[in-house]
């Protein structure tokens, strides 16, 4: 089984770093301004994160899938905190401006095709883990079972 986790408001807490605009969507441009390497310092880390690092240390088949743009300061934050996975990190290029449901579901289709496995095997032995409804209803409805983190991120948090 694979596990493939997201990394903001999934496993990470980097609230500080965004602002919403009117209709709801995260202000990129707020987000790559606080991407520096004093505010990603200042992330957090969710309940989930456990979990994750759990599995990495159990060595299981664990990768990251983010709509972030990896920088050095992102990697350093994942090494420090035991969220660095074996399976490997899929990220968004620079200029790359698609939605992040669109974005990862390419992403996901090519990693399954780089290991000569059909779409429907790779998803059939994959759970993702992605707040975003635009994740879960695009890869979601490609067949892969997309896990909603909120709920439990919350619960952990009230119950610590």
């Amino acid at each position: 089984m694979r596990f493939i986790f997201d990394l903001d408001d999934t496993v990470i807490d980097s609230s500080h770093r965004q602002r919403l605009l009117s209709g709801g969507s995260i202000d990129l441009d707020y987000w790559r301004a606080h991407s520096t390497v004093g505010m990603i310092a200042r992330d957090s880390l969710l309940p989930l994160a456990v979990k994750m690092q759990e599995a990495i240390a159990d060595g299981l088949d664990v990768w990251i899938c983010t709509s972030r743009v990896m920088g050095a300061a992102d990697y350093a934050f994942l090494r420090m905190h035991g969220l660095h996975p074996r399976g490997g990190i899929i990220s968004r290029l620079q200029g790359d401006e698609r939605g992040c449901g669109e974005l990862k579901l390419a992403k996901l289709r090519a990693v399954a095709a780089g290991m000569g496995q059909t779409w429907p095997v790779f998803a059939g032995n994959s759970i993702m883990f992605d707040d975003s409804a635009e994740v879960q209803k695009i890869v979601g409805g490609a067949g892969l079972r997309v896990v909603n983190p909120v709920q439990y991120n919350f619960t952990m948090q009230k119950a610590g």
